[in-house]
């Protein structure tokens, strides 16, 4: 099967009447489904997406990666636009979320029809050949992005948000398998090896999606370039959350099997 892969938002944007924001929407068109991963930070997917000519009253999942504003901020937007698509995500997406001392949780999530919510906690296969993570085993620890995040803990108070939200899109098809992950708080090496274990032998097609290392030291890129040295993909595709400074580093070490995923950018696998 051919799979269409159209980021809706982003924080760049090169297409005409297109916008971005800090944010991240990807569509996921196998032929047979169509999946949303992330709602961007507001309702602007939605408005790109008519930009696009695609309407997303057709979608049939949508897969929530974690519970930022970023990637959740236009999610009651789409249920009043979609009526149909089931929201894939784990429980955990709802707990309250930190960034210092700024709330950056699910808005209102009291206001949501929990009748279309579907909670996942273990690999699941969504439709023919996609598949939702929703538990990504943290092997090296220096591929981890907790920094100045928070959420609640059980017996009140705040402690380290860990992401125990955080799942990732799968796709398996007869080349390989291709990743996709919104912003690898667990850390992308982490992901891709957790992906890997369960599908031995496959070839490594796609990586795509933010890596969260746009503030951080050079160490932390140099953690990620190293393991992709042994494991690099045919395609690299960073966003989002990996800063553009980054992006033209993995350049420099991969040359052009890496690309920026912008607002409006479509790969085809």
């Amino acid at each position: 099967m051919n799979i269409k892969i159209t980021t809706l938002v982003e924080n760049s944007v090169y297409g005409k009447g297109l916008q971005g924001e800090h944010g991240l929407s990807l569509l996921v068109d196998t032929g047979g489904h169509r999946l949303l991963f992330d709602t961007g930070a507001s309702d602007l997917f939605i408005r790109n997406a008519r930009v696009l000519g695609i309407d997303l009253r057709e979608v049939d999942f949508l897969v929530l990666s974690h519970g930022h504003r970023d990637h959740t901020g236009g999610l009651h937007h789409f249920l009043a636009l979609n009526d149909k698509a089931e929201v894939i995500c784990k429980k955990e997406l709802f707990r309250p979320k930190f960034k210092e001392e700024r709330e950056n949780g699910v808005i209102q999530p009291g206001a949501l029809d929990s009748t279309r919510f579907r909670f996942v906690e273990e690999t699941t296969e969504l439709c023919p050949g996609v598949f939702v993570f929703p538990q990504l085993a943290i092997t090296d620890e220096e591929d981890t992005h907790f920094e100045h995040f928070f959420t609640t803990a059980e017996g009140g108070g705040r402690q380290d948000d860990t992401f125990a939200d955080e799942l990732v899109l799968v796709l398996r098809q007869a080349g390989g398998i291709s990743v996709l992950s919104a912003c690898s708080h667990r850390g992308i090496t982490n992901i891709v090896r957790t992906v890997q274990d369960n599908f031995p032998q496959q070839p490594l097609r796609l990586v795509l999606g933010g890596f969260h290392i746009r503030n951080t030291e050079r160490e932390k890129f140099e953690v990620i370039a190293r393991f992709f040295e042994n494991r690099l993909p045919q395609r690299l595709g960073v966003c989002h959350c990996t800063g553009i400074d980054k992006y033209a580093l993995f350049r420099q070490c991969f040359g052009d099997r890496v690309f920026y995923n912008y607002t409006g950018r479509v790969e085809t696998l």
